[in-house]
């Protein structure tokens, strides 16, 4: 594509209470790198992006600075809400930017072709999503206890990230959230309610976002994996 100015905006102020360790889910070790140092990694491999911002939570400052000046990334601490962090972040993106990616540190298995097509679609459609089609059938429960219905699994997508943007729109989508107070869980979703579809692009399993300890276990195996070049 066309080279344009890409800002990536990795978010590293999760919790991570459901890891089963004191160590904070960036400064976790994959084979013996930290996952914050992995993720900035692969982002600044990457020829389409030209600037990076970590946003990370007040008390981890000092160590996401110390892990990202090797890269030459920026660091800002995050907001509440993950809407808050992704506005902070962009709020330190360069005027430059025309495309702002946003990606959860806490998968740092992402591969570099991934980003660079998420940015090219977000370029060419106004916004686009890493995602993988959602292999298991999805039940439904209103009280946890029975099943309520059945969705169909073609219609199924599981979001991933990155998800990029045309940077003004998404500086635009991101004040309107704010004014109304609205929180999603996912960024696109902010993009969807004020102006309009999010192109999918096609990722793979292997694009995993660290939640539980196994997570740990599957993320070492899948890198062994790709040195060994079975992935």
């Amino acid at each position: 594509m066309t080279h344009l100015h890409v800002a990536a905006v990795l978010l590293a102020a999760g919790r991570s209470t459901r890891m089963g360790a004191q160590e904070r889910k960036p400064f976790l070790e994959l084979c013996g790198e930290s996952v914050l140092s992995r993720c900035l990694r692969v982002f600044a491999s990457c020829e389409a992006v030209d600037e990076l911002v970590v946003v990370c939570a007040d008390a981890d400052r000092e160590r996401a600075s110390e892990l990202s000046r090797p890269f030459g990334a920026q660091v800002v601490v995050g907001g509440a809400e993950r809407t808050d962090s992704v506005r902070l972040g962009v709020g330190e993106v360069s005027p430059e930017a025309r495309v702002i990616l946003v990606h959860d540190a806490a998968r740092p298995l992402v591969r570099a072709e991934q980003i660079e097509e998420v940015a090219r679609v977000a370029a060419d459609r106004g916004a686009a999503l890493l995602a993988v089609p959602v292999r298991d059938t999805i039940k439904t429960s209103r009280e946890g206890l029975q099943v309520s219905g059945t969705l169909d699994r073609e219609l199924l997508w599981a979001a991933q990230t990155p998800q990029g943007f045309d940077a003004q729109r998404l500086r635009r989508v991101l004040a309107r959230a704010h004014r109304d107070q609205f929180t999603p869980t996912d960024d696109a979703a902010l993009f969807e309610r004020y102006e309009g579809p999010v192109t999918l692009v096609e990722g793979d399993a292997d694009n995993i976002k660290l939640t539980v300890p196994a997570d740990l276990v599957l993320g070492e195996a899948i890198l062994r994996a790709r040195e060994e070049g079975r992935r």
